[in-house]
């Protein structure tokens, strides 16, 4: 049973896109929120901005305490955070965007809430991976979320390759992400490196006013046709 002072934990997803949290976050997400006064977060700055777009002013972010819980946070250092929690109280995890405890340190929390027996709430939101996979027309009934690929271009040529070799061995979607200044160069990589059979989806600022998302085989690419930028962006694949 928990020591701390922690008694339940919400999970919070953030918007994908600027200015889309009034289409895309549900009202339980805002009356989850009205009812916290404690957070687990990525950035503080960016969360008490999120924070006041989402509930205009029915709160003030400053009654608000932020425990900012990164890549980098250990298992000790949050364990001095929850330490400092002296009431009993109900928490929330907010991402830097889409749903908390996916391609997220969140989860370190989440863990440590099932290792104490506290419960813990999934909110529903917008999911970069689940968006790209619902709209991707690839294999939904199996799929892999594999991250960010090496930054060697030999490394990553190599990754790309062995996930096409599975994709194809178990008809299995797979999907990862890039530091946004080398999107380019990873979607030049999968138009040289895959079979011009496989099927390559690329999804770009999910939810935003820009949002593209294209399906078709590797064959029918071309270099330089779809300019990515610095766009949040989901690749994936499926060989046939």
């Amino acid at each position: 049973m928990s020591t701390s002072n922690i008694k339940k934990v919400y999970l919070i997803p953030n918007e994908l896109s600027e200015d889309t949290a009034e289409r895309y976050i549900p009202e339980v997400v805002k009356d989850t929120l009205l009812n916290l006064r404690i957070i687990f977060c990525e950035d503080a700055r960016t969360t008490r901005r999120f924070i006041g777009k989402l509930l205009r002013g029915k709160v003030l972010v400053e009654e608000y305490v932020l425990f900012e819980l990164t890549k980098s946070t250990t298992n000790q250092q949050l364990i001095e955070q929850i330490n400092q929690i002296k009431q009993p109280s109900e928490v929330g995890i907010i991402s830097d965007a889409g749903c908390p405890g996916i391609a997220d340190p969140g989860s370190l929390l989440v863990a440590w809430a099932h290792k104490q027996s506290i419960q813990v709430v999934p909110l529903p939101g917008p999911s970069s991976i689940l968006l790209a996979v619902m709209a991707s027309g690839l294999n939904g009934q199996s799929f892999a979320f594999n991250g960010y690929l090496p930054i060697d271009r030999l490394e990553r040529k190599k990754r790309i390759k062995e996930l096409e070799r599975i994709s194809k061995m178990a008809n299995q979607t797979q999907l990862f992400i890039e530091t946004p200044y080398r999107n380019d160069k990873m979607l030049d990589d999968l138009i040289e490196v895959c079979e011009k059979s496989t099927l390559l989806t690329i999804s770009v600022d999910l939810t935003g006013a820009t949002e593209r998302i294209v399906t078709k085989p590797v064959g029918q690419w071309k270099k330089g046709e779809l300019v990515l930028g610095k766009r949040p962006t989901m690749f994936g694949f499926l060989a046939v």
